[in-house]
């Protein structure tokens, strides 16, 4: 018999206290929960085990990732500012928080226990095993990509076991691939509509493409991004809004996988979306606003890009641009949710960069403290770019790439590429960076663009500076004539590429081993 993840949700929190409540580093669970070697006791069990590692799954709250970056400012109070300022250290909560071995120590003892279950047919135990083994591989995946080499463990350790060397970066990724490979395996296409929101065959092979893309396997990261479009599983959802709408929470096929959220059963955790991302004034907190360099990303309606230094873009910069611009920002004077955007005044306002996303909080009205819009992991508009990517990488140009990239781009409303323009590698490289900047924005995922491509100190090392708007027909001016949206320094920011392009291991997992030893960077 098959459960939904989200009726079992509550369950799957109380495991998460009973099981995971010992932050020791690897340790099995402590003495006073139930005995592990009682609760195997039937497969209902053993899928309850299972749906608890959704939970370690990256949610809403991975919006914070855009002020890591070059897309958006995090102002104080969001605890960012830490990050993108580069005076974090080895005591940061950030630093702290994604160092964490709950969710792999609970995988590994899946697969010591699973096989005693009573009666688990081998059916139900390969389904169980190919969601553990992408949760393994998911988990490890994360701890790489901010910490680079890190203690790989393969099966559940005792206390007196766990203080053990890292591994290189190296040994991690061929783990991490094996894993993702038994998960392909096993795992099915798709699930049946009550089990909405598992991993999928799919789902796995996008993380497989991601992480050889993150680190630079170019032929393998084509090849399977190609697997994944070859599947015919996927397609991109005809209107580009509605992907990031409540009402659209697993109703479209370009959704590989998402965190799963729901009306009185998972809403944001601390209302994750609307603290970050939506006006003060209306309802939200505001704690990630888009930089200027963002939206000037953004290319004009006819593929032409942006210049604030051509007077006809400077005198109307919000118009006749990639319609994705339009479902992307909140800016002035447009209607949100009944209510005319003003950011006179910004400072109560908390607009400092006179720009704030509606990605993900376009329908929040009414519903900001319980949102439940589903946060996106994997979609098919990220397969194709990295198919892109990765192909210009290994061969230069060819249609093939400029197809992929015009699905995306069509799909918005946009032209296709200039191939006149965009005929070598370089300047192909270029555009598919800034495609993925402009069709991913707002998802978390430019901060480890910036990092892979070895740019981060080139466009994080500068002045955070509000948009001009100063030429603006449309500026709103005092009795005076004085422009109540003064251009102004919004925060400086400083990026050694020396010690930032990997996080340092957090001080209290140093000081509580003997084996462990600190990033070299960071000593």
């Amino acid at each position: 018999m098959k459960y939904s993840i989200n009726k079992h949700s509550s369950f799957a929190i109380i495991l998460v206290l009973l099981f995971a409540c010992n932050d020791d580093f690897l340790d099995r669970a402590p003495l006073d929960t139930p005995s592990l070697d009682t609760f195997w006791e039937n497969e209902e069990q053993a899928e309850l085990w299972v749906n608890n590692l959704y939970l370690g799954l990256g949610g809403a709250d991975e919006s914070l990732f855009e002020a890591f970056s070059d897309n958006a400012y995090g102002r104080a109070g969001s605890g960012a500012n830490n990050i993108a300022n580069g005076l974090y250290d080895t005591n940061d909560p950030h630093v702290n928080s994604f160092w964490n071995y709950r969710y792999i120590r609970l995988a590994l003892e899946f697969f010591d226990y699973v096989k005693e279950v009573p009666n688990i047919t081998a059916e139900k135990e390969s389904e169980l095993s190919g969601q553990v083994h992408f949760m393994l591989a998911y988990q490890y995946s994360r701890m790489v990509n901010f910490y680079g080499s890190i203690p790989l463990v393969t099966q559940p350790l005792s206390i007196e076991e766990s203080d053990i060397p890292k591994s290189s970066k190296e040994e991690v990724l061929v783990y991490i691939f094996s894993q993702l490979d038994l998960a392909i395996e096993k795992l099915p296409l798709d699930w049946p509509e009550s089990e909405t929101g598992r991993v999928t065959k799919g789902a796995a092979l996008a993380l497989k493409a991601r992480m050889h893309l993150y680190n630079s396997q170019w032929s393998e990261a084509a090849n399977t991004a190609k697997q994944i479009m070859d599947l015919n599983q996927y397609s991109l959802h005809p209107n580009f809004k509605e992907v990031f709408l409540t009402a659209f929470n697993n109703q479209t096929e370009e959704v590989i996988l998402a965190h799963q959220y729901a009306a009185n059963v998972n809403t944001h955790p601390g209302q994750g979306i609307v603290r970050k991302y939506a006006p003060v004034n209306l309802g939200g907190y505001a704690l990630v606003l888009p930089t200027d360099e963002l939206q000037q990303s953004f290319e004009m309606s006819d593929g032409s890009p942006f210049d604030w230094n051509n007077p006809e873009h400077a005198a109307r910069p919000f118009d006749n641009r990639d319609p994705r611009f339009y479902e992307t920002f909140i800016y002035q004077g447009i209607d949100y949710n009944g209510a005319t955007v003003d950011f006179t005044g910004s400072e109560a306002r908390f607009a400092f960069t006179y720009i704030y996303y509606l990605k993900y909080v376009a329908d929040l009205e009414n519903k900001f403290w319980d949102a439940y819009v589903n946060w996106i992991l994997f979609r098919y508009a990220d397969v194709l770019l990295m198919y892109a990517e990765a192909k210009n990488e290994v061969s230069g140009p060819d249609q093939s790439i400029y197809d992929a990239l015009n699905l995306i781009r069509n799909r918005a409303g946009m032209p296709d590429v200039d191939q006149t323009i965009y005929n070598d590698q370089s300047s192909l490289r270029e555009f598919i960076r800034n495609e993925r900047r402009v069709e991913l924005a707002g998802e978390g995922l430019r901060y480890f663009d910036i990092l892979r491509w070895g740019i981060a100190e080139d466009v994080l090392n500068k002045e955070i500076k509000s948009m001009d708007l100063s030429n603006w027909v449309d500026l709103p001016r005092d009795e005076n004539g004085n422009s109540l949206l003064p251009y102004k320094d919004v925060q400086t920011r400083i990026f050694d590429p020396a010690k930032h392009y990997t996080w340092p291991i957090p001080q209290d997992a140093i000081d509580r081993a003997k084996n462990l030893e600190q990033n070299p960077n960071w000593k």
